[in-house]
């Protein structure tokens, strides 16, 4: 789904639902990951609940602010950017998943109004397109 039509769907909506284009990577491995420029604001009832959240890493273009630029969004409203490390190593790897995919959200900790996601593995990760390829190129030659 792209995401101009995200931000579409959450501004007349109120909420997006439909991802089943993107690759999900919530069954994978994961660290918690605290994001960065996070411009969306927590409000009680989201930092009281713990459960998942569902999650989109997108990536952006290359700047020189975010050379390797990861956008993490929900509900097609951005809520803050992969660390200039976890995006050096992920960027490439969404970009062979097609520039996007779907995780889990962890929520803020306790007290806390920092946003986290469940980032998986970039192992992880890489097993996932490899076997998103092989599964592909099958099917490909019957």
């Amino acid at each position: 789904m792209p995401a101009w039509w995200e931000q579409f769907l959450h501004i007349t909506i109120g909420r997006v639902s439909r991802h089943d284009e993107l690759p999900d990577l919530r069954h994978l491995p994961t660290r918690s990951v605290v994001l960065e420029r996070t411009h969306y604001l927590v409000n009680d009832r989201e930092r009281d609940s713990q459960a998942p959240r569902t999650y989109v890493l997108r990536t952006q273009s290359r700047t020189r602010r975010s050379p390797a630029g990861v956008a993490v969004t929900s509900n097609g409203r951005g809520v803050g950017h992969l660390s200039a490390d976890a995006a050096h190593v992920m960027g490439p790897l969404l970009d062979q998943l097609g520039g996007a995919a779907i995780i889990n959200g962890a929520g803020p900790k306790a007290g806390s109004i920092r946003l986290r996601i469940d980032l998986p593995t970039p192992d992880s990760v890489g097993v996932f397109i490899q076997t998103l390829a092989s599964t592909l190129e099958r099917s490909d030659h019957p």
